[in-house]
């Protein structure tokens, strides 16, 4: 185990060397030179190794601290006048989330391709030597952040031990659960969003009690630390026993962990919108009446149906959840309902901001080059302007079905919280709802047409245009500075809604007019 241990850790060290010696080749200033002779070198070896480890030793306590300090500034948010019963509460809760999802055995790695897939270590070994490794890295880590977070948080000795045993316990029997779950299902559990989300969300909910005075129990986190104490033997003999480590390893650890960054990104997006074996068989019912262009982009649709609702059902989610929270604070807390009322005031502009990040058009336009496009354009007929302009309106619609569906849980959520802070103007609850369905049809439009005139990607999937990146960058900058205008509810959705109206008229002549010349393969 040590052995396997040693070598992981010198595989480490040579990737950190040849990755830094690589990446300095690649300024400007060091191409001519610095050349392949360095990679020999042993005093470069010796710096490199010393960086190396301080900076991964300074990563590490850095971001448990930080860690830790977030529970802290979140406990003094929830009740500062039981902060430290706040802070036990929080960190309990917070140690039970990462019995479920802070697992590293399953994590991929480029440490794990190299290791086991093309090293070929035991893998058996490499499990149990980096599972004894991470247990007492992160034992220490935890104690060490105790120690620093005490001159701040007054909590009993008695019940960081307890704390610290409880992570430590844990962490052991996760492991073991999440191994077995995978080779139950196939598949690592943090995948199945509907079980994942379910945990997250009853836990985080759990860890806002304080604010009604409600506090884990000391005894409470002694029963609690006194089964896992019982079951992770139990749990370290399961992990100990599983012989086909290896095949786990390769089928999660696959080959774009290995390449560099850029060829890793052209590899995710092939994969992203890779059509699944059970998405190519489509009910004949969905494409009953349906002809020509109509036909192909129902075809289109139903085989990509997972790809493109996949993030839109994610953030519609993480949306949800969000506006539950604020709806619980918001009747707590009396600072929080008037900074609600306020923001609704004269706030929507940052309405523009979050809908930039969570619209879905980038993915979508993806999809639609990577599993149709790149083929289809190398047909004149698929170029015409009455051709792509029909498609354009049929994938428009397509795009705009998938945006609404955050779209729509950001109009209940703003309508719930409007209804939360006693605001009884009935046009504020349909200004600010046509406004969201608005910002997202803009959106929707918005990422389409820049998609069909500056067609951005070679046949590979790579990004071959500049301008689609200086529009992209562009289009966050007037996103961000609209944030910051401060107007009435009432002017900027009227305004919003206007500028929507003539930016899509605008756009569909510019698709009709340019498109046939710019929608080509790079």
């Amino acid at each position: 185990m040590l052995n396997s241990l040693r070598m992981s850790l010198k595989i480490d060290y040579a990737y950190s060397l040849n990755s830094f010696i690589y990446n300095l080749r690649r300024l400007p200033i060091f191409k001519d030179l610095i050349t392949d002779d360095l990679y020999k070198s042993k005093n470069l070896k010796k710096v490199v190794a010393f960086l190396s480890t301080g900076w991964a030793f300074f990563k590490a306590i850095f971001f448990n601290l930080l860690y830790f300090f977030s529970i802290y500034f979140l406990a003094s948010l929830i009740n500062k006048s039981h902060l430290s019963l706040t802070f036990i509460h929080i960190y309990f809760i917070f140690t039970i989330i990462g019995f479920f999802i802070n697992n590293r055995l399953l994590n991929t790695s480029k440490k794990k391709y190299f290791s086991i897939v093309l090293f070929k270590m035991d893998a058996k070994e490499f499990m149990e030597s980096s599972l004894v490794y991470n247990l007492f890295k992160y034992l220490l880590l935890h104690s060490f952040s105790f120690l620093i977070i005490s001159f701040f948080v007054k909590v009993p000795l008695l019940v960081i031990v307890q704390l610290v045993l409880l992570a430590f316990f844990s962490r052991i029997t996760g492991e073991a659960l999440n191994i077995l779950f995978y080779k139950r299902y196939s598949y690592v559990w943090l995948n199945n969003y509907y079980l994942y989300f379910s945990i997250l969300i009853s836990l985080l909910i759990l860890s806002f009690l304080p604010l009604k005075n409600i506090f884990i129990s000391s005894n409470l986190i002694f029963i609690v630390l006194l089964i896992f104490i019982i079951i992770s033997p139990f749990s370290f003999r399961y992990l100990v026993r599983v012989k086909d480590y290896k095949l786990i390893f390769k089928k999660l650890n696959t080959k774009n962990m290995a390449l560099s960054e850029q060829e890793a990104l052209s590899y995710s997006r092939q994969q992203m919108v890779e059509v699944k074996k059970k998405d190519i068989n489509i009910s004949s019912k969905r494409l009953k009446n349906k002809k020509g262009y109509d036909l192909f982009n129902t075809i289109f649709f139903e085989r990509h149906r997972e790809i493109l609702l996949r993030s839109a059902k994610k953030f519609s989610l993480f949306l949800a959840i969000i506006y539950i929270v604020l709806g619980f604070l918001v009747l707590n807390d009396a600072n929080i309902f008037r900074g609600v009322n306020a923001f609704f005031s004269s706030n929507l502009g940052w309405f523009v901001l979050i809908m930039y990040f969570i619209n879905r058009g980038a993915i979508v336009t993806q999809a639609m080059f990577f599993n149709c496009d790149h083929a289809m354009l190398r047909y004149n007929f698929y170029r015409e302007p009455k051709v792509l302009l029909g498609l354009f309106k049929k994938r428009l619609k397509l795009l705009i079905k998938v945006n609404l569906l955050p779209a729509t849980v950001m109009v209940l959520g703003n309508s719930l919280l409007l209804y939360l802070t006693l605001n009884k103007e009935v046009y504020a609850y349909l200004v600010i709802a046509f406004y969201i369905i608005t910002l997202s049809i803009f959106f929707s439009v918005h990422y389409l047409v820049i998609y069909y005139l500056l067609q951005p990607y070679n046949s590979e999937m790579q990004l071959k245009k500049v301008s689609y990146s200086l529009v992209s960058i562009l289009t966050y900058g007037v996103c961000y500075y609209v944030s910051t205008v401060r107007l009435n509810y009432l002017s900027f959705g009227i305004l919003f809604i206007i500028f929507t109206l003539l930016y899509s008229a605008i756009s569909l002549y510019l698709v009709y007019k340019f498109s046939p010349r710019t929608f080509k393969i790079n």
